[in-house]
């Protein structure tokens, strides 16, 4: 039975939970502004109001102290020049917990643990889509002085009308076919032919046939 104990185990053994705990303070005093599970935060919490504690009495032991739960200088001088002073005019609740919807994958209780004196950093203006800008330049163009060029404009804007579905096409409507793209005339070959009907080419050969190549396959063999 856990008499007279309030720490949380959170299914670790003293010095995993020991290592957590620092891990969720440091990035809590880095960003300001962290998302854990329930537990955790609540665990985390009491822990932060201690190190800020001794940041706000700023002496030697208690900086001792700090170094030993943060190990880090960086986040010491932070503590005791940036964060603590923040608090001089309270005397407790430096942190606080906004609980969230459940995790999706076990279910666990998600919370929000965050310093109640925490710098909010403005997020940069986002620049505009491509599309508005030319939506913008064309409402600033100048529009045309005559108007012949304004009915131009107009036409070119109409839509073409549209067409009832539940009449049918008549043939007239119906547009007219790709024409097929000529092809190209083929070289034609002057051919002289000599006295026994062969044909020639401009170069002087013979046009070879199919069949004339197959002639010395069919010679009858001599004995």
């Amino acid at each position: 039975m856990r008499h007279r104990r309030n720490t949380r185990r959170l299914s670790r053994n003293t010095p995993g939970r020991k290592a957590l705990l620092r891990s969720l303070i440091r990035s809590l005093l880095i960003s300001e502004r962290i998302s854990t599970t329930h537990a955790k935060a609540k665990e985390a919490s009491s822990l932060a109001d201690r190190v800020i504690t001794l940041g706000k009495r700023n002496t030697i032991t208690s900086k001792k102290t700090a170094i030993s739960i943060l190990g880090s200088k960086q986040l010491i001088n932070k503590l005791f020049g940036d964060i603590a002073p923040r608090f001089v005019n309270r005397k407790g609740g430096y942190t606080r917990i906004f609980q969230l919807a459940p995790r999706k994958g076990d279910g666990a209780k998600m919370a929000i643990l965050e310093l109640t004196e925490r710098r909010i950093i403005e997020k940069p203006t986002t620049k505009k889509p491509e599309k508005q800008k030319k939506e913008e330049a064309l409402k600033s163009e100048v529009p045309p002085k005559t108007g012949e060029s304004e009915r131009k404009i107009k036409e070119a804007k109409k839509e073409p009308p549209k067409r009832d579905i539940s009449k049918p096409i008549s043939k007239e409507e119906r547009p007219a076919p790709p024409k097929p793209a000529p092809m190209p005339p083929k070289e034609r070959v002057d051919e002289e032919r000599d006295k026994g009907g062969r044909a020639k080419t401009e170069k002087g050969k013979y046009k070879r046939q199919f069949f004339t190549g197959l002639k010395r396959y069919f010679r009858r063999k001599t004995i």
